[in-house]
């Protein structure tokens, strides 16, 4: 499924070419708590217009690969580099290789797959042991982190398999891998929120439901967090 706010012109024209809060700093956040360098294989899965695989292979000098669904942001990956290696593909269906990449990077994804759970099945199955999961998303706040709040969006919006810190956390676990770091950066998201409404965005298309109805409220609020999480040796 391709989320309609990644192909908005008008949700890109805010976003920039990440089209996600935090945008690079968050990758480069990651990448240096990962160790990665020159020799790495890394995939970026949901890569969109290229933004984090050009940012890996230029200044990291990792080997990338850009999985995504949409023929459209491929295509301006493609604009960006030339010799950056590029599929169109599912996360539902990875067509990579069992244990030979070093980290898959997995940024504004897991909230968007119709079944998240069995997504990091294939994660795992593609990491070599040791290698790295970078997840940033968006999830539901809870006051106590620890309440399950079931997917409310619909409509293709950002928020349509968000769940809370607890789900999010029992998932990345049950496929197998150990959560090594875990950040908050709602500021992010409420920043872009911002820019989004100032540029006349509608937050319900980019949610993918309406806060205004009371979906948002303080005991369940949107927020992003980074995740890095690495596979048992």
């Amino acid at each position: 499924m391709i989320s309609k706010p990644y192909e908005s012109d008008s949700v890109r024209a805010v976003t920039g070419p990440t089209i996600r809060p935090g945008g690079l700093a968050l990758t480069g956040r990651a990448t240096d708590y990962c160790g990665l360098g020159s020799g790495d294989r890394v995939l970026d899965i949901g890569c969109g217009t290229g933004a984090t695989s050009v940012f890996l292979k230029a200044e990291y000098g990792v080997s990338v690969i850009g999985l995504d669904l949409s023929r459209r942001l491929l295509a301006e990956a493609r604009n960006q580099d030339r010799a950056l290696g590029l599929v169109r593909g599912s996360a539902m269906a990875l067509p990579i290789k069992a244990d030979g990449l070093s980290a898959v990077f997995c940024e504004c994804v897991c909230s968007l797959l119709p079944d998240a759970a069995s997504a990091l099945n294939g994660f795992y199955r593609v990491l070599q042991p040791g290698g790295h999961l970078v997840i940033a998303d968006l999830y539901w706040r809870t006051p106590d982190d620890a309440l399950t709040v079931d997917p409310m969006a619909t409509g293709g919006g950002c928020l349509a398999g968000a769940v809370d810190r607890h789900t999010m956390a029992r998932r990345i676990e049950a496929a197998g891998f150990e959560i090594d770091l875990w950040e908050d950066h709602s500021g992010a998201l409420k920043q872009l929120a911002a820019q989004l409404v100032w540029a006349g965005v509608s937050l319900t298309e980019w949610w993918g439901i309406d806060c205004a109805s009371g979906s948002c409220d303080s005991g369940r609020r949107p927020g992003y967090c980074l995740i890095v999480a690495s596979k048992q040796r």
